[in-house]
């Protein structure tokens, strides 16, 4: 836990008690500042009367008496019910942020030396995050992870007398609520189609994933992966004071490249070795790894041995088990079609399960990525929109509704096939029609999977 000292006396309202409402409050309270705060949900507000929190209704609330207003990103401003709160707050010059500006304010004020790297990009952060993590603490260097990645807020990290090196996963949320952040490396992986319905447009959506470079100078360092015509149009209606990297991953021919262009010149690696069948990432994680240890001036040949125990994350690409013909992979953090993409093109022959809550586009813009598929069974609300798609690219699919249905189907059609072939579970669709979460869905995914494999070898025994 950080104290948030900079906040000391300060009147501060949070709003939004999850995780990141409740470390801020744990680090202001250590910082000393007089703290409010609310929650839209009765029984979260009761738990925290019971903690002894003040608790208040933010319409009772005199803004005139505020410092500042510590805003959940979770928290949607045009939907949600204290929206004329927000408004209120922007409308008299009060800062409406998260956490993540509260760490980064906190860093200056004290003055550290710390090494802050944030990475954002719609597809590929939590695995690029982690990969980059693992490296350094295989160099022995302080490094501490966190953000949006798993449930470790960036006040929960821990100082110490020596300088770190933070790495931080931002989403688009927590950029645009943390408007003075300034990395040391900022990372944009990619952009594709998501979060619309809450941003409003493309153009929106992407110009806030640009603001993580807003405050950059030229003694920090930009990273940007070149992955399509909305990075490459937007990076030409900007100017960068930073010391610009951008990358590719080359996959032409037998060997794979990672390229990095950088004062006009082209630093060329072959990847290939690092994409062992058992690690199961994207030529592009890897990329913009060696990209950021570029950027720290870390030679690729003291840590490029270092890929091969990583094990990526679980429910993206993550190997479960085979039997007999098949190997079983939960990409259920796979929550859009772009996430998708790249696992469509790491396997072959592919029996794919796929549905939810469908995203801006549905699965339309990777349809030149079928060619592997060899049928498709859907579940969730987003079922027969899909179909449509699946039938005008001529992929045969079958409507199984649940997970269960689908893994048990799509097992009994994988099993008469005389090739190796994979289940693919790759989603393309938010989980919350079925699921709370895309975690407790890839858990779903790899239990059933393993109560069929076990139940199917028994009966083999028994026969």
């Amino acid at each position: 836990m950080i104290p948030l000292t900079h906040c000391k006396n300060k009147k501060i309202f949070v709003l939004g008690l999850g995780l990141s409402g409740d470390s801020a409050i744990r680090a202001l309270e250590e910082g000393g500042a007089v703290i409010s705060a609310w929650d839209d949900e009765y029984q979260v507000r009761k738990k925290n009367i019971g903690q002894g929190r003040n608790i208040i209704n933010p319409q009772e609330v005199s803004m005139e008496d505020l410092d500042a207003v510590i805003l959940s990103p979770g928290i949607d401003t045009e939907k949600s019910p204290q929206k004329s709160f927000i408004c209120e707050a922007k409308r008299k010059k009060k800062p409406v942020i998260c956490d993540v500006q509260l760490f980064m304010d906190e860093i200056t004020h004290r003055n550290r030396n710390d090494k802050i790297i944030m990475l954002t990009g719609t597809n590929g952060k939590s695995t690029t995050v982690m990969m980059i993590y693992h490296i350094l603490k295989k160099l022995g260097k302080n490094v501490q992870v966190g953000g949006n990645i798993g449930s470790r807020g960036v006040l929960d990290f821990e100082l110490d007398t020596r300088d770190i090196i933070f790495i931080i996963e931002l989403s688009s949320y927590q950029i645009e609520l943390s408007p003075d952040i300034k990395p040391d490396i900022a990372m944009l992986l990619n952009i594709s189609p998501d979060h619309l319905d809450r941003h409003g447009s493309m153009d929106k959506y992407t110009s806030i994933k640009f603001d993580i470079f807003k405050n950059q100078n030229e003694d920090d360092v930009s990273i940007i992966g070149l992955d399509g015509d909305t990075i490459s149009n937007e990076l030409k209606k900007r100017n960068f004071e930073s010391n610009l990297i951008t990358y590719r991953d080359n996959n032409a021919g037998e060997n794979k490249i990672a390229e990095l262009y950088c004062d006009g010149k082209v630093i060329k690696y072959n990847i290939q070795e690092q994409l062992n069948s058992r690690m199961i990432t994207h030529p592009a994680n890897i990329t913009a790894c060696v990209a950021c240890l570029y950027a720290m001036k870390i030679d690729y040949n003291f840590y490029c041995a270092y890929f091969d125990s990583f094990r990526g994350l679980r429910h993206r690409n993550e190997f479960i088990q085979e039997y007999k013909n098949i190997q079983y992979i939960n990409d259920s953090k796979a929550t859009n079609a772009d996430a998708t993409k790249q696992a469509l093109t790491l396997y072959d022959n592919i029996y794919w399960i796929l549905g939810g809550i469908e995203k801006h586009g549905g699965i339309s813009q990777i349809t030149g990525y079928f060619s592997q598929i060899k049928k498709a069974y859907l579940i969730g609300e987003s079922a027969d929109s899909l179909g449509i798609t699946l039938l005008h690219s001529k992929i045969d699919y079958e409507n199984c509704i649940t997970l269960r249905n689908a893994i048990k189907k799509s097992t009994d059609d994988a099993e008469k096939s005389k090739s190796k072939v994979t289940i693919l579970f790759s989603p393309s669709c938010a989980s919350f029609d079925q699921y709370k979460n895309f975690e407790e869905r890839g858990m779903e995914f790899t239990n059933i999977v393993r109560e069929l494999v076990k139940e199917r070898n028994e009966i083999k025994q028994i026969n």
